[in-house]
């Protein structure tokens, strides 16, 4: 590592960062301010390292694939430090070697230094349970936090390195003093005879001519005092630098059998006592993923648009992190690590076509090369594997791999088209949803040769047509309901999906999360819960409800008990007390009345749900087609089909509302 020292001076540490955001932002897009924030938080320690009497800390969080670890090994690439640099893996914190080596190098190279060290993976190191419970913590992270905080590693004793030079010790002395003699670091003059380790291992079950010719063999080879295969233990044993293999030969011929002991000795003594690594001036970058600020309930699924997730990162914030990280570590943990957070956005759609142009150039400049042929992607290709590639909660590397994996499979399909000796171009394009290859033979005449797509690829909901209406009425009766009625703004419908347990679903925006949620919201929610329910009745009746509303049945009685019971929205405040089992008749009572009132809001929703679809039955059945015929309604498409209602409640609705509100009074 020391092969390439920290910038010395300010002026080459500012030469290396000038014009760095744009070189960044060239090639990861879709994250231009973070990249700016990084920065911000990165120069200061960059100049300033040697200044600074604590690490500094810098977390990157967000969703996996969103360019986090990608932006850190430009970074450090970028200033130079990638001998400076060392990688961390969280998901391995309770292995109790985690940190060994890491610690070991810095000690012997970097004691005082600055330098940079970079945890992946760090929601992995939480020290919170799912249930607010602390979890055990292991001696290795429990000294990654000392490190984070205070600047200091403090290294222990290397207990099985120590144990081997001990026994080593151990056997050498009693040689000597058997009358070994050793002269320029070899055994001139072997012990009289001594039972140590290595003469009782050769003792246990093997033949006098066996131990004979063994015993002749070690005589025949070079007999240092200490034997090779100890070297690498007592160069490592070194506090500091460790010696070169020069270094250590011109030691060991020096060495008599007295001077070998005293040797092996000091080394045992500086390493049986702890030492203190000044680590003060390091920056220490988390990584961490969290997914979970992004995606509720039956997310994540493959069928979520890119866009969606974008439009939720909107309202998502350092606040939001840091309530993210209380959910993870310890209230004194999140402290240490600061309030330089950076939030990196989902991949958006615009992200994702500028990823696939990127690797598309980058490729096809390679396979052309292989192939011997000039090859194009057709812009109708391009526009597929962007449309058709990205799973949004994964984000960028099914991007990247669907085009490795599709481009060079379309491709050597064409070339099996190609005629002897020709030379002309390929064009690879889509048409009417199928790949195609346009190969040119001469002059202006191309032929148009059918592929297919690769394995495994754009793989399709294979369900009946049957279940697709259904699963796209429910979606619809969802849809509906929580517009109309509880005034929610739907991202995305959803009424295909690859996963058979989730069929269908619908996203709304999180913007009203911060709103308080009054009673009088009550019935229009569970309203929304049913909704798929209650489209269901409408169109087959009340024995073809189909078990796939089990969830939505689950979500609203819950809700509706949680109401009646624990929030004050039920018909006494008794039933918050501390012992809601107390042995009390009169007690339990107030309970029944409570369930009795959650019974009366399911009913009264259920009401107000089969009401409203059908009063705006047109509608309800326009969304119904259009889910059975695009299989997903984006943000644009659900904005235009809502916009000559508008998401408000109308007068007739409303006078429903008003007539059902006795339930909830």
């Amino acid at each position: 590592m020391t092969k390439n020292p920290f910038p010395s001076s300010l002026s080459e540490r500012s030469q290396r960062i000038c014009g760095l955001h744009e070189r960044l932002r060239a090639t990861h897009f879709g994250i231009d301010t973070e990249i700016q924030q990084v920065l911000d938080a990165f120069v200061p320690w960059y100049q300033f390292a040697e200044a600074q009497d604590r690490p500094r800390t810098i977390g990157l969080w967000g969703m996996t694939g969103t360019g986090k670890s990608s932006l850190v090994r430009e970074l450090v690439k970028e200033a130079g430090l990638e001998q400076r640099t060392f990688w961390l893996d969280a998901g391995e914190c309770r292995d109790k070697y985690w940190l060994d080596k890491f610690f070991d190098q810095l000690e012997e190279e970097l004691d005082g230094q600055p330098f940079v060290v970079v945890v992946d993976e760090f929601q992995h190191a939480r020290t919170i349970d799912q249930v607010a419970r602390e979890l055990s913590e292991p001696g290795m992270l429990r000294r990654f936090w000392e490190l984070l905080d205070a600047g200091r590693v403090v290294v222990w004793p290397d207990g099985w390195r120590s144990n081997t030079l001990d026994r080593f010790y151990g056997r050498l002395k009693g040689k000597v003093e058997n009358g070994m003699v050793v002269h320029k670091g070899k055994i001139v003059k072997e012990a009289r005879w001594t039972m140590d380790t290595e003469d009782m291992d050769m003792d246990l079950d093997l033949g006098p001519y066996v131990k004979g010719a063994l015993r002749a063999a070690k005589v025949r080879e070079p007999n240092w005092v200490i034997p090779e295969h100890l070297w690498d233990d007592v160069q490592e044993a070194h506090i500091g630098t460790r010696p070169t293999q020069d270094m250590f030969m011109e030691k060991m011929a020096t060495l008599d059998g007295p001077g070998a002991l005293a040797w092996i000795e000091e080394l045992m003594r500086a390493r049986s006592v702890r030492r203190v690594v000044d680590a003060s001036k390091a920056l220490i970058i988390v990584l961490g993923n969290l997914d979970e600020l992004y995606v509720t309930d039956k997310e994540p699924i493959a069928e979520l648009h890119p866009d969606v997730l974008l439009h939720r990162h909107r309202n998502i914030g350092r606040s939001g992190v840091q309530q993210a990280l209380l959910k993870l570590f310890r209230l004194e943990q999140v402290g240490r690590m600061g309030t330089s957070h950076v939030v990196f956005p989902p991949i958006g759609q615009a992200t994702i076509n500028q990823l696939v142009k990127r690797e598309v150039d980058k490729h096809l400049e390679k396979l052309t090369a292989c192939c011997g042929h000039p090859v194009e992607l057709d812009a109708s290709l391009m526009e597929h594997l962007s449309a058709t590639s990205a799973i949004a909660v994964l984000g960028a590397r099914p991007v990247v791999q669907a085009v490795h994996h599709a481009v060079p499979h379309l491709l050597s399909q064409a070339l099996a088209s190609v005629p002897p000796g020709s030379t002309g171009s390929i064009r690879l394009a889509v048409k009417d949803g199928r790949p195609v290859a346009w190969i040119g033979i001469i002059a202006n005449l191309t032929e148009e040769v059918e592929l297919s797509w690769p394995v495994g690829y754009l793989e399709k909901d294979t369900s009946s047509r049957a279940k697709r209406e259904r699963i796209a009425a429910h979606e619809a009766g969802h849809l509906l309901c929580g517009t109309l009625l509880a005034g929610k703004k739907p991202l995305q419908a959803c009424a295909s999906t690859r996963d058979a347990e989730v069929g269908g679903f619908v996203v709304w925006d999180q913007q009203r999360e911060d709103e308080p949620f009054l009673r009088s919201d009550i019935l229009p929610e569970l309203a929304s819960l049913l909704g798929g329910w209650a489209a269901e009745r409408i169109l087959y009746g009340a024995n073809g409800v189909s078990e796939g509303s089990s969830n939505d049945l689950r979500k609203a009685t819950a809700k509706a008990l949680y109401w009646a019971k624990k929030t004050a929205f039920g018909p006494s405040l008794m039933q918050t007390a501390e012992h809601p089992s107390a042995n009390d008749i009169g007690f339990r009572g107030v309970l029944a009345e409570a369930e009795d009132k959650a019974k009366e809001w399911i009913e009264a929703s259920e009401k107000l749900a089969l009401e409203t679809l059908d009063k705006h039955s047109t509608l309800f059945h326009k969304c119904r087609e259009l889910l059975l015929e695009h299989g997903s309604l984006g943000m644009g498409q659900l904005a235009e089909l809502f916009s000559p209602s508008g998401a408000a409640v109308d007068d007739e609705i409303a006078a429903v509302v008003q007539d059902l509100g006795r339930f909830a009074e």
